[in-house]
């Protein structure tokens, strides 16, 4: 197989020689250009992998060097763009006009040879640039109800899915806030474009500083050039650390004034607590002009939960391969009567439960209750809940935080593994909160 061949564009020799000898030792075919005039020559007489561009150059930029090749379809490759003082909107001007990515000066050999790798690897994949995608299926669960609060927000629903407005989905965890983006993302337009998912551990940076943050700023530029004619869904903004949380509405603001999500004509959605505060609400509200949704606690509509149960059983059944057990009339009714502190999420961890352990072919009462009781709160854990209605928000999250994972590590024997399923969280973050609140293994005993 031949070297794959590279093209260097820079106005300055040492920069042109350097890059060229580290990429020649890495085995690809280097040639080089000074000039941007120079660049349209040699463009047109050999056929390149990859066109490593700087931004400014004295005779003709680079963007409008990009933005000619695109618009003459002259380059068949994947660019990356270099600049020694970029801004966001030289960032995502480039990523609109096709650029792979956007790296900054002075320039790594690691990250440019890593940069240079994967967006040739690109041109034989559909895959995202950036790794803080979350991967969803095309699949989707539909909002399930028939009461009078599910046809209220099912209506709410749909008509959002025919306008281009920002969301902003309030709700408590597990209520289905997820559910509700996808919904309307899946009924819109939109729905054959991409539906890009950002969860909030992505913004769980091991230090926060400016290399971090640049990284994952250049990788939330990548996500919503991907996005592009689609949705980008944001998740739980308020509940990231705080000095990335300033940074991101920060980003918001810039990426808003120099309108990207307009330019990628993308929808904005994100979700929030219940719990969040009025300053981020207002913050979103303004920056991305968003409609809030209000999605409803189960507790509110739990005439709706016997077909909830039904569907789940048919879900986990029919997607999953379980065996299926009828839910009897007296079990149904013995749902009616917990609270579903978590929701949505909570219920469907209990059904799968039911049909994991179950012998019998039909789910009794007896069953419920056994469930449930695994579930309910003791009277220790409630004079908790009581003292941390006493402390600030942060301090009473982070107790909060420490006792229902030590609760949920007891009801899995200390399996972090097992841990990181019942709870939904990605196990290396999962690893980084116990360690950040101090909780052991040996804490489930």
């Amino acid at each position: 197989m031949s070297a794959e061949k590279i093209l260097v564009i820079d106005d300055e020799p040492d920069i042109c020689g350097l890059v060229s000898d580290i990429l020649t030792d890495e085995g690809y075919q280097v040639s080089a250009a000074e000039t941007a005039a120079s660049a349209r020559e040699q463009i047109t007489q050999a056929d390149y992998d990859l066109v490593l561009l700087d931004i400014w150059m004295p005779d003709e930029d680079g963007i409008t060097l990009l933005k000619d090749w695109k618009d003459n379809k002259v380059l068949h490759c994947p660019v990356v763009m270099m600049s020694g003082h970029g801004t966001v909107e030289t960032a995502v001007e480039a990523t609109r006009l096709g650029a792979y990515a956007f790296v900054e000066k002075p320039l790594t050999t690691a990250k440019l040879i890593q940069t240079i790798r994967k967006a040739i690897d690109s041109t034989q994949t559909n895959e995202p640039t950036t790794s803080i995608i979350t991967t969803v299926n095309k699949s989707y669960v539909t909002p399930v109800g028939s009461s009078e609060v599910m046809h209220k927000l099912l209506d709410i629903c749909d008509r959002c899915s025919q306008l281009n407005t920002n969301l902003l989905i309030a709700g408590e965890e597990g209520a289905g806030r997820y559910t509700v983006a996808r919904y309307i993302h899946e009924r819109s337009e939109r729905s054959s474009k991409p539906f890009v998912f950002i969860r909030s551990e992505q913004f769980e940076l091991e230090k926060v500083n400016e290399s971090a943050w640049s990284k994952l700023k250049a990788e939330l530029i990548d996500s919503i050039k991907f996005s592009q004619d689609g949705t980008i869904f944001f998740q739980n903004i308020d509940q990231i650390n705080p000095v990335v949380q300033k940074r991101f509405i920060d980003l918001l603001q810039q990426l808003s004034a120099v309108q990207v999500f307009k330019r990628f004509n993308v929808k904005v959605m994100v979700s929030i607590s219940t719990q969040a505060s009025a300053e981020i609400i207002n913050s979103l509200q303004t920056i991305l002009s968003m409609t809030r949704i209000s999605v409803p606690a189960l507790r509110n509509h739990i005439e709706d939960i016997p077909e909830l149960v039904n569907y789940l059983i048919d879900d986990f059944c029919a997607n999953d391969n379980y065996d299926y057990r009828k839910c009897s009339i007296a079990a149904q009714n013995a749902f009616l009567h917990y609270e579903w502190p978590r929701n949505v999420s909570e219920l469907k961890t209990i059904i799968q439960q039911l049909l994991v352990t179950g012998g019998s072919e039909e789910i009794n009462v007896e069953d419920v209750k056994q469930a449930l009781g695994s579930q309910q709160t003791s009277a220790s854990e409630s004079s908790v809940v009581e003292d941390l209605l006493e402390l600030p928000l942060r301090e009473a999250r982070e107790a909060f935080e420490k006792q229902y994972l030590l609760h949920q590590l007891k009801r899995v024997n200390g399996s972090v593994s097992k841990l990181a399923e019942l709870v939904g969280m990605e196990r290396t973050h999962l690893y980084r909160k116990l360690r950040s609140l101090g909780i052991g293994s040996k804490d489930s005993s």
